[in-house]
């Protein structure tokens, strides 16, 4: 399950099996997560998530996109099997790679994937020559407001950025003294009050925050 704090395990099984169109590699990937790697598999988007990512990207049409957090590759493969373009995925941490790839060349979409290890702050800032037209930020949450500030000048004009973890298990309705809920609490407000894009916060999976740039008349 995908520990949307949400849904029953009864209603999200009813939502995968009508709502999610894995392939056969991808479930085969989203299994060996949850099986070998339970301690760290909430790091990865929940099957409705990926679907929802692959629908925007083939709505948009986008063929630029920039992911902030690999993990093990799961939201990458979608998002490849989505678009007919190009996806750079960056991640600070190299250990669970070399699986993410075998399943991305599985897929036959290895072609399509470019991964760069390093942190994301510091990486975003080598690509002032290049433009995205849909990034996907599930890095650390501490960071969030950076990320934010660096994807305006990365974003094409009708390009969008979508925020992972935003409601993180619906801690940031409550008064915490979590410095991580603290953290994606400030986000939200700051993109709330920022006015730059118009947003959609939405409660798939752990939330997502949906950041479109405005149009002008």
């Amino acid at each position: 399950m995908s520990g949307n704090f949400l849904l029953s395990d009864k209603l999200e099984s009813y939502i995968h099996k009508y709502g999610v169109n894995e392939t056969s590699i991808e479930k085969e990937l989203r299994f060996l997560t949850l099986n070998e790697h339970s301690q760290s598999a909430h790091l990865q988007v929940s099957p409705d998530q990926s679907e929802f990512l692959k629908i925007i990207i083939k709505i948009g049409d986008y063929k630029n996109i920039l992911e902030l957090g690999t993990y093990l590759g799961y939201s990458t493969l979608g998002m490849a099997l989505a678009t007919s373009g190009q996806v750079l995925t960056i991640d600070k941490d190299d250990r669970y790679i070399k699986i993410a790839k075998n399943f991305w060349k599985k897929s036959k979409v290895d072609h399509k994937i470019k991964f760069r290890n390093g942190i994301a702050v510091n990486e975003l800032e080598t690509l002032t020559k290049q433009s995205f037209d849909m990034i996907f930020v599930d890095a650390d949450k501490t960071n969030n407001i950076r990320y934010y500030e660096k994807c305006k000048t990365l974003l094409t004009n009708d390009g969008i950025v979508i925020f992972d973890n935003v409601l993180w298990k619906g801690k940031v309705s409550e008064n915490t003294e979590d410095p991580k809920v603290i953290k994606i609490k400030e986000f939200n407000s700051y993109v709330k009050n920022d006015n730059y894009f118009e947003i959609s916060l939405i409660s798939i999976g752990d939330g997502m925050m949906l950041c479109k740039k405005r149009i002008t008349k």
